[in-house]
């Protein structure tokens, strides 16, 4: 079940793709029996949903580091605040070298507001 949702997100989420209610967290068992009580029906358990986007927060941390681990030049500027100096393959542009940088860059920037949300939306 994708992430950083909120109760009644993981409720819905639960009863349209059949997740199992126990696995839902306090608050979201209360809501997804509150809908279930209200005619929702719940999903055969166990189905997979589209693939689709946005996919969860995991995901696309996933991807940053797999690209930063599969070519360490893309991590320089996050680990050590410094950009590549030299290609050393010689087909990579530096336009290319930034915006993949770049498009990183906004990545992590995104994922990182998204988890500074969901903290702020938990209860305290």
């Amino acid at each position: 079940m994708p992430m950083a949702q909120t109760p009644d997100q993981d409720a819905r989420y639960a009863l349209n793709f059949g997740v199992a209610r126990s696995d839902l967290s306090m608050p979201a068992q209360l809501i997804y029996d509150r809908l279930v009580s209200e005619g929702a029906t719940p999903g055969p358990l166990g189905h997979e949903p589209p693939v689709g986007f946005p996919s969860p927060p995991e995901a696309r941390r996933e991807i940053l580091e797999a690209i930063a681990r599969t070519n360490p030049k893309y991590a320089r500027p996050f680990d050590k605040g410094k950009v590549a100096t030299v290609s050393l393959v010689g087909t990579e542009s530096w336009s290319d070298y930034g915006a993949v940088v770049l498009q990183m860059a906004i990545l992590d920037t995104l994922l990182s507001i998204e988890e500074k949300l969901e903290q702020l939306a938990e209860p305290t």
